[in-house]
């Protein structure tokens, strides 16, 4: 063996143990990338509040709804069309869905609120700001205007927030779902070999007529 194939064999050795640490440094990297999955609704999943969404002045008190034709209104007592599902879709941003309707909370160019049956990222999605006397905002992400049950909207970012924009979320207080009733009702088999097959003459006369009155 000559002199000149050792070192350049020691050569190669060190090329390959310095390939083989650099990938194995590689790989817990490559590994932590978790997968991202298409529809954002996904990502952040089981962080669902259910609230009613309530803002008022001095005047008037509201309670942001969607109703069943579709219709986004306040109304000024808490019912089922006015509860929310509020469900995080990336850090600091929310989706609103009414949970009797399963109709979107959406947002036009315009600052004009509509629902819809479908979610969309761009309509859809809403900014949720925290105010300090426990108040929440919601910017559309899209178009920065705040969700608001005013006529008057905010075209400008430097403007104040219009009416009916801070909303306090209250905890459902309302049934989700209305108590099952058992509506079975037993019926007696007659005895045919008796005088009395029904058992009439052993009841009670205010358990036979429901004239009857017992002093």
């Amino acid at each position: 063996m000559s002199a000149t194939t050792t070192p350049l064999r020691h050569k190669r050795c060190l090329l390959l143990l310095s390939s083989i640490i650099f990938w194995a440094a590689l790989a817990p990297t490559v590994l932590a990338f978790p997968m991202q999955d298409s529809n954002p609704l996904y990502q952040y999943d089981g962080q669902v509040r259910l609230r009613h969404l309530y803002t008022a002045d001095d005047q008037t008190h509201l309670y942001l709804q969607i109703t069943a034709d579709g219709t986004v209104s306040g109304s000024r007592y808490q019912n089922p069309f006015s509860l929310m599902e509020i469900k995080a879709v990336k850090m600091g941003i929310v989706v609103l869905k009414a949970k009797t309707t399963s109709l979107f909370l959406c947002m036009k160019p315009t600052g004009q609120l509509y629902s819809a049956i479908s979610y969309r990222e761009e309509a859809c999605n809403f900014r949720e700001t925290v105010l300090q006397d426990g108040y929440n905002v919601y910017f559309s992400e899209s178009y920065n205007l705040p969700i608001s049950l005013s006529s008057r909207r905010n075209l400008s970012p430097d403007q104040p927030l219009p009416p009916f924009s801070q909303f306090l979320p209250l905890v459902n207080r309302i049934p989700l779902e209305p108590e099952p009733v058992d509506y079975t009702f037993h019926r007696q088999t007659p005895d045919v070999e008796s005088d009395d097959p029904f058992n009439l003459l052993g009841q009670q006369p205010d358990s036979m007529n429901p004239n009857y009155v017992s002093w």
